[in-house]
C-alpha cells in the first residue's frame, strides 16, 4: 500500500486506497456491479465508477485501458481495465468506497463485503 484511507498526505485527507500494482496488471470487478462511469475524469485520468448497489459507489482509477462501458454488467471477479505498462515507478492503483456519497475504508468494506 502506498497510501490507505484517512492518511494525511501533503495537507489532505485520503478519501481511498493507493496501491503500487504490476505493470500490466488487469483490474477486476470486486463483486458484481453496473459500471456508472468509464472514461477519462478531471486529473484522474481513466476512471471506472461500479454501481453495486445499496447505495454505495467503487471508484477505480489509474488505469491505462478500460475494458467495460457505462450501462454494462460486469460479475465479480470479471477483468474492467488494465494498468499501464510502466516498470519504475510502478502503476498506482486508486481505489475508493462511497456509501450515499461518504467516503468509507475500502479495506474494511472488501472485507465484509457491501
Amino acid at each position: 500500500r502506498l497510501r490507505r484511507f484517512g492518511q494525511t498526505v501533503d495537507g489532505v485527507r485520503h478519501e481511498g486506497l493507493t496501491l503500487a500494482t504490476r505493470s500490466g496488471a488487469q483490474v477486476i470487478a470486486p463483486m458484481d456491479a453496473r459500471v456508472q462511469y468509464a472514461g477519462v475524469f478531471r486529473s484522474y485520468g481513466l476512471m471506472v465508477i461500479l454501481d453495486v448497489g445499496n447505495n454505495v459507489l467503487v471508484i477505480v482509477s489509474g488505469l491505462d485501458t478500460i475494458y467495460s462501458e457505462a450501462g454494462q454488467w460486469v460479475l465479480a471477479g470479471e477483468p474492467i481495465g488494465r494498468m499501464g505498462d510502466q516498470k519504475s515507478p510502478s502503476p498506482e492503483l486508486y481505489l475508493e468506497v462511497r456509501r450515499s456519497g461518504q467516503p468509507v475504508d475500502p479495506e474494511k468494506w472488501l472485507a465484509r463485503g457491501p
